[in-house]
C-alpha cells in the first residue's frame, strides 16, 4: 500500500462546460476588428439557440441605442467598445437570462463552468495602451490553466491561458464578467 505524504497534493480533475462543443462549433473569427463582444455574443446565441447571427452584423446593430421602456440602452460605443450590459441586452432578445457583475470570486468559476453556466470574463490591460477582451470560458485544466472559446483566433478549439496570466488581466478589469445562467 502506498502512503501519501503531506507534501503530495492530489491533482484536481479538469473541468469542461457541457456546452463546449456547441460553442466551439459556432465560434466566429473577429478578424482585425475590435468586435469581440458582438462576435462572442453571436457565437453563444448561435450555439444555444440555433441561430445564424453574424458577428459584424450584430456589431452594427449594437452600435445604435435601443429603447427599453422610457430608457435608452447604450449597448456599445459605436465601432469600438461593447459594454457588458449591451451583451446582456442582446441575450435577452433570445430568451437567455444574463447578468453582468464586478468582483466575481475566482472560486465561483469552476463550479459555474461545471454547472453549465456560460461565463464571459472581461480581461485586459490599462498600460501602456488600454485594451479589453471578452471570451467565453469553457474549461479549466490544472496544468494548462483556463480554456476559452476565443474569437481572436480562426481555429475552433480551446485557447488556453495560464492561471497567472488570466488572473492578472481579469483583476485589472475588477473581475468583470457577463454570465448566462444555465440555459
Amino acid at each position: 500500500m502506498e502512503s501519501i505524504t503531506m507534501l503530495e497534493k492530489p491533482m484536481a480533475n479538469p473541468i469542461q462546460s457541457p456546452f463546449t462543443d456547441q460553442i466551439l462549433n459556432n465560434l466566429q473569427f473577429q478578424g482585425s476588428s475590435n468586435d469581440c463582444g458582438p462576435y462572442t455574443t453571436a457565437t453563444v446565441i448561435n450555439a444555444l439557440r440555433g441561430q445564424n447571427l453574424v458577428g459584424d452584423e450584430l456589431a452594427n446593430q449594437m452600435n445604435k441605442p435601443r429603447w427599453r421602456g422610457i430608457f435608452p440602452v447604450i449597448r456599445r460605443v459605436p465601432n469600438w467598445a461593447t459594454l457588458p450590459w449591451g451583451l446582456v441586452d442582446v441575450f435577452r432578445d433570445y430568451d437567455l437570462r444574463g447578468r453582468w457583475w464586478f468582483r466575481v470570486p475566482l472560486s465561483y468559476l469552476k463550479p459555474a463552468i461545471n454547472a453549465g453556466h456560460i461565463l464571459m470574463p472581461i480581461i485586459g490591460e490599462w498600460r501602456p495602451k488600454p485594451w479589453a477582451h471578452v471570451m467565453t470560458l469553457v474549461a479549466w485544466h490544472p496544468k494548462k490553466g483556463w480554456g476559452f472559446a476565443n474569437t481572436q483566433y480562426r481555429r475552433q478549439d480551446i485557447s488556453w491561458r495560464s492561471d497567472q496570466d488570466f488572473q492578472e488581466k481579469w483583476n485589472r478589469y475588477a473581475r468583470l464578467m457577463v454570465e448566462i445562467e444555465k440555459p
